[in-house]
């Protein structure tokens, strides 16, 4: 049986690929990275309306999917569709022991951070360079599908920068590695044991059946994602509020773009947001061929372009206008839409039908200047901020509101919103019932308790 599994793991990665990698290679590489890879079973609540005599229910539903650990403290990464509205998740280990996990953060795209307290630090992946992926280079798919145990499929990268219009931002991943239900969120390795991808969703016939097309989140992006998760506990990508469609020749030629130039590669506008820093500055018509020194494709290279600016800073957008060229200097600012689906709506966006919400109501923001000036938080004051409370929640009851500041739980101090939930789920480890929080609102600091749980 192991020399089948070997030869047809040889056929799959190709000849060259099988001689630069030895088959008993490939066991020793599945072996290291397999501890680094989870399960997650997510449990929501379904409701199902009356109908034909039959009342109105509420059923429980069991959603699994993978995900894989990024740090060594419980830091795991998985998709946003695996976990959104669970009222419970659990991750089971390599090792099979399961714990209890705490949705940290979810983006506008497929991604979510959770967080567990193991008993020993764990295996976190080694991250690769998505950007160095080429057609037919040799990948490995690791996952745990229709809840059998951890399953490892090999296969190549089909294609790269698919847009499947799962948001604005698709540039995926496409691979024959095989990829089933449940195996949403897990890694996308390359040989050399790294992760390039995250395994997210596949294209199937009528019946859902596998079909030899998968897809994958590039690993660039996911770091890029995670990063602002942890800092910001949102994306916060950048925005001008500019709609755009890709340029064509025969656009071009009707903009009036010099002849020589109309075969070049850029976006024309479209429409312009009220809010959007781009209003007033560019105009419908205008031609963008460059975003701060980034070459313009097409539409989606515009928005990914746009997105990864920081807030705050300027970038120099390369024009044509009415035949001329010229660059405009346009301010980088925050994406309501990101907003409104920040961390401050994630304690609304869990179910809370069977446990108390996970995150004890609250939803908590990094004290940056647009935080400290919406709330007139002191430039010297430490800890989070409450953006969000539950108003069903414990922590309503006991009078916490948005704009306090969280600035120690029992006496260690807090420094983010990490630290703050690291310190919560060390004290239910340590099995007390009871949160003691130093909170600082209006009125001036006070102690305030929750149940831990």
């Amino acid at each position: 049986m192991r020399r089948i599994w070997m030869g047809l793991l040889a056929l799959l990665l190709g000849g060259g690929a099988a001689a630069a990698h030895d088959p008993l290679d490939m066991v020793a590489l599945s072996a290291r990275l397999l501890p680094s890879v989870v399960s997650i079973a997510a449990v929501k609540r379904v409701d199902t309306p009356a109908q034909m005599g039959q009342p109105a229910a509420t059923a429980r539903k069991r959603i699994m999917g993978t995900g894989f650990v990024i740090e060594a403290d419980g830091l795991i990464v998985t998709n946003r569709h695996v976990v959104e509205g669970a009222s419970e998740v659990t991750v089971t280990l390599s090792d099979g022991s399961t714990l209890s996990a705490r949705v940290v953060s979810m983006a506008l795209v497929d991604i979510a951070l959770l967080q567990v307290q193991p008993e020993k630090p764990l295996a976190p992946v080694t991250w690769g360079n998505s950007n160095a992926l080429r057609q037919g280079m040799p990948v490995i798919a690791i996952g745990t599908p229709r809840g059998y145990a951890t399953w490892l499929t090999a296969g190549i990268v089909s294609a790269l920068e698919r847009d499947i219009r799962t948001s604005a931002y698709d540039d995926y991943i496409q691979t024959n590695a095989t990829i089933n239900p449940g195996h949403s969120g897990g890694p996308l390795f390359n040989l050399q044991g790294e992760v390039v991808g995250m395994n997210t969703a596949v294209q199937s016939q009528g019946d859902g059946g596998w079909i030899g097309i998968g897809f994958a989140i590039p690993s660039n992006d996911a770091q890029f994602v995670i990063t602002r998760l942890l800092q910001f506990g949102r994306v916060k990508p950048g925005w001008v509020g500019v709609r755009v469609q890709t340029l064509t020749p025969a656009i071009a030629d009707g903009a009036g773009m010099p002849r020589a130039e109309r075969s070049a590669a850029g976006v024309i506008v479209t429409g312009l947001d009220s809010g959007g820093s781009g209003l007033g500055r560019l105009r419908p018509g205008d031609i963008v061929v460059g975003v701060a020194d980034a070459a313009m494709k097409d539409a989606r290279t515009f928005r990914r372009s746009v997105s990864a600016l920081d807030v705050g800073t300027t970038a120099v957008f390369d024009i044509w206008r009415g035949g001329v060229r010229m660059t405009l200097d346009i301010p980088i600012i925050d994406n309501p839409d990101d907003i409104k689906a920040g961390q401050g709506k994630l304690a609304g966006s869990m179910a809370n039908g069977f446990v108390d919400p996970p995150d004890l109501g609250l939803g908590l923001a990094p004290l940056t200047t647009e935080i400290r000036g919406k709330f007139g938080i002191e430039t010297a004051m430490e800890g989070v901020a409450v953006v969000a409370v539950d108003a069903q929640s414990r922590a309503s009851e006991a009078g916490i509101e948005p704009g306090d500041v969280i600035q120690r739980v029992m006496t260690e101090p807090v420094h983010s919103v990490r630290s703050f939930w690291l310190l919560v789920d060390g004290a239910r480890r340590e099995r007390r019932t009871r949160l003691l929080l130093l909170v600082r609102g209006p009125s001036g600091e006070r102690w305030v308790t929750l149940p831990s749980a």
